[in-house]
């Protein structure tokens, strides 16, 4: 059985509130705080771990240009 995952961030929520905040201002979907933190983990994977391959599981963050 997989057991989930339930990271306590509550010292850090008033920082992830201003930066969901942020990108749901020019966001086409709106995010929720999971796709949030599967994307920060997505580009960190990105940065520290080039050779890993992800396949996310998330709304994509697109924005328009107006």
């Amino acid at each position: 059985m997989l057991k989930l995952l339930r990271p306590d961030l509550t010292e850090y929520r008033v920082y992830i509130e201003i930066l969901l905040e942020k990108l749901n201002q020019d966001s086409v979907y709106k995010m929720s705080v999971t796709d949030l933190l599967k994307l920060l983990i997505e580009k960190a994977m990105k940065e520290y771990c080039p050779d890993v391959v992800l396949k996310p599981k998330r709304k994509r963050y697109e924005t328009w240009k107006f």
